[in-house]
């Protein structure tokens, strides 16, 4: 029936669509298809809405239906545009998230993205989620931004006790990733790692132990607890 229609959706319509399906673990890659060139054919995307877009690109990457050209013209535009501003902590998050996900580069949309939060000093807006997954997604994508990192480290060390085991992995992994050792960092999430200790994955245990010796702090309570 969605493809079927398709020409009439507006923007929102096109943004529920594809996050719909990609929520549902659902992929359709003919309608994804479909959806991204119809997306493309807009001479401009000022009729989407920031959140369309975020949610856009992020039901792409969690569906895994690569569409780099889509991505592309999100991006130009926003980088293009003033736009940004209008973005919740959530939309922010979840559009790096996609674009690292997705493995399609962007440095300048990061850049951008990057400058925002730091010159706003907003990350107190951001959940402990966003926090973790904004920087794995630079560390990811690989692009450096060390005020970025040191906001994010500072904000992430007054808020600990509201990460889970899997922002502790990532945000530790992104640190040593990108080579960035904050030393009050590492040790101040000692306790915090070895609190959830059970609750890790198999790989986020490997993280956060690679992490540690990237980051040549000494943990050994955390390394005893399990």
């Amino acid at each position: 029936v969605a493809m079927k229609y398709l020409k009439e959706f507006k923007p929102q319509a096109l943004s529920n669509t594809v996050w719909a399906y990609a929520t549902a673990g659902a992929p359709h890659a003919k309608l994804f298809e479909k959806v991204a060139n119809h997306v493309l054919s807009y001479d401009s995307l000022d009729e989407f809405k920031p959140q369309e877009l975020s949610n856009t690109v992020w039901a792409y990457a969690t569906a895994g239906v690569r569409h780099p050209k889509l991505l592309e013209k999100v991006a130009n535009h926003i980088v293009d545009s003033d736009s940004l501003v209008r973005f919740y902590p959530q939309a922010i998050s979840n559009i790096v998230w996609a674009y690292a996900t997705a493995n399609v580069p962007h440095p300048k949309l990061f850049e951008k993205v990057a400058n925002l939060i730091v010159e706003s000093d907003s990350l107190d807006r951001f959940t402990h989620q966003e926090l973790s997954n904004t920087v794995w997604a630079f560390a990811t994508a690989g692009v450096r931004h060390p005020k970025l990192f040191q906001q994010v480290a500072s904000a992430a060390i007054q808020r600990k006790e509201e990460l889970n085991s899997q922002n502790v992995a990532n945000l530790l992994w992104s640190y040593a990733t990108m080579g960035v050792v904050d030393k009050q960092l590492f040790l101040s999430f000692v306790s915090t790692a070895e609190t959830l200790i059970d609750s890790y994955t198999n790989q986020g245990l490997a993280n956060i132990a690679w992490a540690y010796a990237v980051a040549d702090v000494d943990a050994p309570t955390l390394f005893n607890a399990h």
